[in-house]
């Protein structure tokens, strides 16, 4: 079974816009640094339920996090090659201009002639 994950929004102050998939990716692994439950991931990395349960799958099947049965709650954590995802995000982050996805479009549009 094959899962498609859209685009989330993420809204800023007076302006909303599209997260990419790294980017909520990186929320969810912030929000299991401890163990946490799908509902305050949920908050946390501002998903929905479906969403977060696409996700969640997601990175489990690929052992980004993994599921901590705690007798009445199911946990989740962040695993070891969480973790480094999360460090390469980071870095990459880093290393890029701020908002150049946001510089790219504007200098798409409004091209001189």
């Amino acid at each position: 079974m094959k899962y498609l994950i859209y685009d989330v929004c993420c809204i800023s102050i007076g302006r909303m816009k599209n997260r990419s998939r790294y980017e909520v990716i990186a929320a969810i692994l912030k929000s299991v640094n401890k163990e946490e439950t799908r509902t305050k991931i949920m908050y946390k990395a501002m998903l929905s339920n479906d969403q977060c349960k696409l996700y969640l799958d997601s990175l489990i099947r690929s052992s980004l996090v993994h599921e901590v049965n705690n007798g009445e709650k199911t946990l989740y954590r962040i695993t070891p090659k969480g973790g480094k995802f999360l460090s390469y995000y980071d870095q990459m982050k880093e290393l890029l201009p701020v908002g150049i996805e946001e510089n790219l479009a504007d200098e798409y549009y409004h091209l001189s002639t």
